[in-house]
């Protein structure tokens, strides 16, 4: 649809349109958000567009992030406090993610819409989760406060994409597998930093190998299978830790060679629910030039032979997951036929299935995710792997 004819269509909207009943699935959503807040919902062909009104500032740097599930194609316009539309975004592909950047020049009530390519004339429909985040701070006018993090191994210098902390429930011949495969130009990194107990150096480690993948084969929900060859081994990395019972808490970096952008999907396995009520944490940061313009999803996927029902909460937000793709969880994408087949190690078939949780994470800053991991309503236990799929956008030229 042309931008002028897009910009009208937009407008009618506001004046067309009166305040309905958010409760009511066959009607518009019309609701207040705030900086930092995700939301999720649904459009239909009879509610093809919800409407999120937001309080900004003169000089604010507004990011709105939309990522569409079950079909829907999104697009989003923002509407300035005269009900105005000023800017939208590109088309985005079928369930696929977009981003809109807008400087706001004066201070007011502005409106976010999350429709449809194509609007009214468009066919998709589908679920989305939604978030609006202020990329600058408060105050400060026009100045993005993002900036890339690197560290060095071997001879590279490393673009950060996420870092996590965690520490498992110690028992005996404790093994974690950390393996993170690269999608596009994304060459993943891998450095793994813990305290050994009754050392007093920490035990530090970087790495880019991942020889004994050769063979694997992983796959991105709603993707088609990727397979691992002897040409393709840059764009995988692996670790091995044997012992971890003797490590306190571990933290572990996904980094990109030379800062090189693309998809990754970071699969941690070794994790145990010991018993129906246990409950394991982990620490999660974006980098920030991640954090700038892009989200992460977390799944908790149970293992092989594993009886476990896994049960994932974002507690910073409050939001927790019990089947992704299902219920409270519809907008994230289902992990059922994802997976990856790994052979390091004893080796395993990691295959995801309808009852594994999923959560889309985004805070607009590289602030701490913590999520918390335990079985469903405590009466399931076994071992499960967290999977990670992020994105590291292409840096900043000036820097």
């Amino acid at each position: 649809m042309p931008l002028k004819s897009l910009l009208i269509f937009f407008l009618l909207l506001f004046i067309a349109v009166p305040l309905r009943a958010q409760s009511d699935p066959e009607l518009p959503t019309v609701s207040g958000i705030n900086y930092d807040d995700t939301v999720n919902d649904s459009l239909t062909n009879s509610a093809f567009f919800d409407q999120w009104r937001i309080d900004a500032a003169a000089g604010d740097i507004m990011v709105v992030d939309m990522v569409a599930s079950g079909g829907l194609e999104p697009l989003i316009g923002i509407a300035d406090p005269t009900g105005s539309v000023v800017i939208q975004s590109v088309d985005g592909e079928v369930d696929g993610r977009i981003t809109l950047e807008y400087t706001v020049p004066q201070t007011g009530a502005y409106t976010i819409v999350a429709t449809r390519v194509g609007n009214e004339k468009g066919s998709s429909t589908g679920t989305y989760f939604l978030q609006v985040r202020r990329a600058n701070a408060p105050g400060e006018t026009g100045v993005n406060q993002y900036q890339e993090v690197t560290f060095r191994c071997e001879n590279y210098e490393v673009t950060t994409a996420a870092n996590l902390w965690f520490q498992d429930d110690t028992r005996e011949n404790m093994i974690f597998r950390m393996t993170v495969y690269g999608i596009g130009d994304f060459e993943p990194v891998i450095r793994v930093r813990f305290n050994v107990r009754n050392q007093e150096e920490p035990f530090e480690l970087c790495n880019t190998d991942a020889e004994l993948t050769v063979n694997d084969v992983f796959t991105l929900p709603g993707e088609e299978p990727r397979t691992i060859t002897a040409d393709n081994l840059t764009s995988v990395s692996q670790l091995l830790i044997n012992g971890a019972e003797d490590a306190e808490t571990i933290q572990l970096t996904i980094g990109s060679k030379d800062g090189k952008p693309g998809r990754y999907m970071a699969i941690i396995d070794g994790f145990t629910i010991d018993q129906a009520d246990d409950i394991d944490g982990v620490e999660l940061r974006l980098g920030p030039l991640a954090a700038s313009s892009t989200f992460i999803t977390a799944y908790m996927v149970a293992t092989p032979n594993s009886r476990l029902d896994p049960y994932l909460t974002w507690l910073e937000q409050n939001q927790s997951c019990d089947d992704a793709g299902r219920g409270d969880c519809r907008a994230v994408p289902t992990f059922a036929g994802a997976g990856a087949l790994l052979h390091e190690g004893a080796g395993m078939n990691l295959r995801g299935d309808r009852s594994d949780a999923g959560l889309i994470l985004a805070t607009g800053m590289p602030d701490p995710i913590n999520l918390e991991m335990t079985s469903r309503s405590g009466q399931t236990f076994g071992g499960y792997a967290l999977v990670l799929i992020g994105e590291l956008p292409a840096r900043n030229p000036s820097n």
